[in-house]
Parts: C-alpha cells; structure tokens; sequence
C-alpha cells in the first residue's frame, strides 16, 4: 500500500460505530455488495430495508449484478440521513482475496472524492474471519482515507469525516485497531479517533 501526501491544511475525523450507515448523519452511505447479497434476507450493505428491496428488483431486471468493480449509485432519499448511496460490487463471494477487496475499497473511496463527498459512513463487511477482521478493518481505514487526503485541494480547514460501520460483537475490540491507526495518521495528518461505545446511539 502506498502510503498519500496529505496537505497540511487537510483534516480527518475518523469514528467506529456498530450502527449500520444509513443510521448516520453524512453525505453519502457507501458499502459492497457480492453476487450472494441479493438472496441474504438481512439488509445489503449497510442500507436499509426498503433499498434492500430496490437492489433485488434490479438485480432480478438484469441491472446491479455486483461484478466486480461495479459502481452503483442512488439518490439517498428521505428515510435516509444521507443524499447519496455508492455501492461497490466484489463479484462471487467465494472468490473475494483481501487484496480484491482492498482495490474495491480504493475505488470506492476515489468515486466518493471524485463525486465531492467529504463525510461518508461506509459498512466494513466481515468477509475473512473472525480472526482476520482487526487487519481488515485497519486496512480498510487506511484504503479508505488515502484517495481523499492524496486528492486534497488543500483549503483551510477542509474536513473528511469517515465513518466506519463495524460489526457489533467486534467493536469492543476495535482498540487494538485504534493504536495501529493512531500511529499510522500520527506524522501525517491532523486527525481524530472515536469510538462510539456498543449500543450507543448519539450522533456522530
């Protein structure tokens, strides 16, 4: 991975929370979907029911087939707290490596930044294994920060909020992520770290 040049003017507020995204205040709710999303019976990445139908239907109509590197985007509506929804597709399940996944999560990042998106919340799928998901998730930020911050225009006081929806059993345990990302962001950027504690339904 490598690793941006970030403007010095450039800012990054970085928060975990167990709450799916389109629960949270933002531009835009991002997530990825795979070829099996469309038979799950829970929510797709992140967004709510209704949006779940809508995926279904024009997956069924030969539209939104989540091939990989598929780029979907809808208007948020007003049930959501966000105006856009950018989904990012990874093909079959059974064939999605960490390094596919982490070349969707760039691709999503930069069509977020290219689109003007400054505040995101995007859902980090847990896809290799209980034991895999901290390097996931770490990865993930870090991936999904980069295209933003190596992108910035350098304006004063310029602020990229990322959210990161995390699985909700294994936000307890973001911790060991945080001091990994603490000091991956330490000498490169001025940026914040929140974990929003399980069960907590404050804005952020």
């Amino acid at each position: 991975m490598t690793q941006a040049v970030w403007s010095k003017e450039m800012k990054l507020d970085l928060r975990f929370t167990s709450r799916p995204p389109f629960a949270v205040w933002c531009e835009a709710v991002a997530g990825f979907i795979h070829e099996g999303s469309f038979i799950e019976e829970e929510n797709m990445a992140g967004v709510d029911q209704k949006t779940s139908a809508y995926l279904r239907a024009l997956n069924k109509r030969g539209f939104c087939k989540a091939e990989i590197g598929e780029t979907l985007l809808l208007p948020g509506e007003d049930r959501l707290m966000a105006k856009k929804v950018v989904l990012k597709g990874l093909g079959p399940k059974d064939q999605i490596t960490p390094e596919l996944f982490l070349s969707q999560v760039a691709g999503l990042a930069a069509c977020l930044r290219d689109l003007g998106v400054i505040s995101f919340a995007v859902k980090i799928p847990l896809l290799f294994g209980v034991d895999q998901y901290h390097e996931q998730v770490r990865h993930t930020v870090q991936e999904a920060v980069n295209p933003f911050l190596a992108g910035s225009k350098g304006e004063d006081d310029e602020m990229v909020t990322a959210v990161f929806s995390v699985e909700r059993t294994l936000l307890g345990e973001i911790s060991e992520v945080e001091s990994l990302l603490r000091n991956y962001f330490k000498d490169i950027v001025p940026f914040s770290l929140v974990i929003e504690p399980p069960g907590g339904k404050s804005e952020i």
